[in-house]
């Protein structure tokens, strides 16, 4: 955690050396998020259910959403980004370091314009109309849980490139295969063969269906078994990087770092 801390504090001081680029990026993300905000907001206007949806219940997910979002791209960016490291032979010099290579990639980069998401989602909160301090803990603990999940189940397929050289492809299908079901009512799950799919191949129900649901009606049983899977998609995240990890060739072998 003191590694973590030391690196996010760094990254920060990093972005703000160019002050005029980092407000930039900050306006611009919450022109977009304004905008998209409205947007919905004439929608609902126009018709009061969408999807499944209610507006209190749009503004909830929406809130969690942004909430998921920054707490990945300000902490752990550079998920998405390891692959690149594999492919290109340039894990060498990261490997050389003493702390733990695992959360440090994770923790390597940060994305500038999603800090500006750490104030819009608490901002979305307050637009709710039955918020509470116990719901705002509850989607605090949630959105925790949701991004690790989501982050050693990705890692698994990260992983691959040390396989198959590049898993880009690979890592961008199962993102939106992970998505796309979001898009679609919950009564998806009332079909054994989606739900067994949903929950097994593609766990869109532990990352996406089942913190919602927690949210707006918490069950213990429910909440301790998502907590079971975010521990067995950490173990498998982080025992397939390390294993995998030994078929690494390095890239001074290949060319000159100068």
């Amino acid at each position: 955690m003191k590694t973590l801390l030391y690196l996010w504090k760094l990254n920060l001081l990093s972005l703000m050396e160019y002050k005029l680029s980092f407000f930039l990026q900050v306006w611009f993300m919450i022109v977009n998020d304004f905008l998209f905000a409205f947007l919905w907001y004439l929608f609902f206007l126009k018709f009061k259910t969408i999807w499944w949806l209610i507006f209190n219940d749009f503004l909830l997910l929406f809130s969690i959403m942004t909430m998921v979002f920054w707490l990945m791209h300000v902490f752990f960016w550079w998920f998405n980004k390891i692959w690149i490291m594999i492919e290109e032979w340039k894990l060498d010099s990261q490997m050389l370091l003493p702390k733990n290579l695992f959360f440090r990639l994770l923790a390597w980069s940060m994305m500038t314009a999603a800090i500006w998401d750490i104030f819009f989602s608490f901002i979305l909160m307050t637009m709710i109309e039955w918020i509470n301090i116990y719901m705002i803990f509850k989607i605090l603990i949630l959105s925790l849980i949701w991004v690790a999940v989501f982050l050693w189940f990705m890692m698994i397929f990260v992983s691959l490139s040390f396989f198959i050289w590049s898993s880009k492809s690979i890592v961008k299908w199962v993102f939106e295969a992970i998505l796309w079901p979001t898009h679609y009512p919950p009564g998806i799950f009332e079909w054994t063969f989606l739900k067994f799919v949903f929950m097994t191949v593609i766990p869109a129900f532990y990352i996406v269906f089942l913190p919602f649901e927690l949210i707006k009606n918490f069950s213990l049983n429910w909440f301790l078994q998502l907590l079971l899977w975010s521990i067995i998609f950490f173990w498998l995240g982080y025992f397939t990087f390390y294993k995998w990890l030994k078929r690494y060739e390095s890239g001074n072998m290949i060319n000159i770092n100068i």
